[in-house]
């Protein structure tokens, strides 16, 4: 009985490691996808769209450091 227990820590460690680097992906995959169609509109659009995505990728780098992205039943 012990041994399912322990695979599933193993599994649910694996997945929350999976997890993170998914939200990463998709965290970069959106900035560009956002910021592609920023300049499409034009110069001042995408300068717009560059300065939110570095704002939102500091407040998350600095949420990520202090600790406070907790939640979940980790």
């Amino acid at each position: 009985m012990n041994y399912t227990i322990g695979a599933m820590m193993i599994f649910k460690q694996l997945f929350l490691m999976i997890w993170r680097v998914l939200d990463l992906i998709f965290f970069i995959a959106g900035a560009i996808a956002i910021n592609c169609f920023g300049f499409y509109f034009g110069q001042e659009w995408g300068y717009l769209t560059l300065f939110l995505t570095f704002i939102s990728a500091g407040l998350l780098v600095e949420q990520v450091a202090s600790g406070g992205m907790g939640g979940g039943d980790v």
